[in-house]
């Protein structure tokens, strides 16, 4: 038989009971430590995502809107993902990977502090799912809060009930595995436990990622495939459909931590994507906001009849998808033949007779208000009584 020097075995010693030695199979030193860089690779890029999100959010909101609790969340999201993966990477540089701690298990010379750094990136974890779970409750309050009471009384609990479950058994986990990192034994023993949370943390995820797609999915059904266009959405719908949308990422990486992937690590990929998906929507529907404030203002510093003609368009565009999200209408384009022969008649007809544009209310920042929870009690009500017919038409 042939010598094969890549599966041969490294001897090392170890000094209990008297020198005894320890074989390693190469090909298994070669595995850990494909394994170590792949993961390594992992975070890396979940740290510079993070980081650059956090800047997009930073420079890129209004200061008038920074302290609304939705942004707010956001960043706190972003920060205590950026410090958990820093601590999570650390581990890699710490004597608990080093080459004789691993292979010979002897984890008596790791100091005490280094045990403390790992129990920090376990709670910091658990801190990431509470704060990313808040904010989903932030975005599916948005969402359900001008529809009628019954139904949004409904789904708050069931989304209320649901997070519950999943930060309570993720709380347990996290002291189960807090007790096996100072222990250096695995807990198998509540292998239950883990297995439980991982089904809450999955039923967790998709639940929001139904809900927020479940306005999107009444719109395709009644329409029969039919999307709204660009210019015909307001910043509500572009919350709802880019939250749906992109809540789909989190649910693939929350499925895929069921299997357990050699050269993938999938169970920090799915609080990460959560934190950094959410303010997309937001910023999304806050641009669009700013697009249409500063188009509106221009308008109003040009009060000749090309101004008049813009703003005539711009407002039949609001008009016609704004004030049904997700209408039920023909949503191909927001402007046709016979529409536009329509709008020119009329602004004819209107030209010696122009209203000035900042007496009209802009339903954009009103819908932006209701976005980040800006509305006091009384004027949400007041709000919700007005559109819950338009919201179900």
């Amino acid at each position: 038989m042939s010598f094969d020097p890549y599966s041969q075995n490294i001897t090392i010693l170890t000094p209990t009971p008297s020198l005894v030695p320890v074989p390693i199979p190469i090909p298994l030193i070669d595995s850990f430590n494909d394994e170590t860089v792949s993961i390594v690779i992992n975070y890396g890029a979940q740290l510079g995502a993070s980081i650059t999100m956090l800047l997009v959010v930073l420079f890129t909101t209004p200061s008038s809107k920074f302290l609304r609790a939705s942004n707010l969340l956001h960043i706190l999201a972003l920060l205590v993902c950026i410090v958990r993966t820093v601590l999570l990477v650390f581990y890699f540089l710490s004597p608990f990977s080093h080459f004789y701690q691993v292979w010979s298990g002897d984890y008596s010379q790791i100091p005490a502090w280094n045990y403390r750094t790992s129990v920090a990136g376990t709670v910091f974890s658990m801190l990431l799912t509470i704060i990313t779970d808040a904010a989903l409750m932030n975005q599916a309050w948005t969402m359900v809060s001008l529809w009628p009471s019954k139904t949004k009384y409904i789904l708050s609990f069931s989304s209320m009930l649901v997070t519950l479950l999943a930060v309570s058994f993720r709380v347990a986990y996290t002291v189960i595995q807090c007790e096996g990192i100072y222990d250096l034994i695995a807990p198998r023993r509540f292998a239950w436990l883990i297995r439980t949370t991982l089904i809450f943390n999955i039923c967790s995820i998709c639940w929001f990622c139904a809900l927020f797609n479940s306005k999107l999915i009444i719109h395709l059904i009644t329409n029969r495939g039919v999307l709204p266009s660009r210019r015909a959405m307001n910043p509500m719908e572009v919350l709802i459909m880019a939250n749906g949308i992109l809540m789909i990422v989190p649910v693939v990486f929350a499925v895929l931590e069921w299997h357990h992937f050699i050269n993938f690590e999938a169970g920090s990929l799915t609080p990460t994507s959560v934190a950094i998906i959410l303010p997309l929507g937001s910023l999304a529907a806050q641009r669009m906001a700013q697009s249409a404030q500063d188009a509106s203002s221009n308008i109003s510093s040009y009060p000749s009849s090309s101004g008049a003609a813009y703003h005539g368009r711009y407002k039949n565009t609001r008009d016609s998808g704004s004030r049904t999200p997700l209408k039920a209408g023909s949503l191909f384009s927001t402007t046709t033949n016979s529409s536009a022969a329509a709008a020119r008649s009329q602004l004819t007809a209107e030209n010696t007779t122009l209203s000035p544009v900042q007496d009209i209310i802009d339903p954009i920042d009103l819908e932006l208000r209701q976005i980040d929870g800006y509305l006091q009690p009384k004027e949400t009500h007041v709000k919700a009584e007005s559109s819950e017919s338009r919201f179900h038409k």
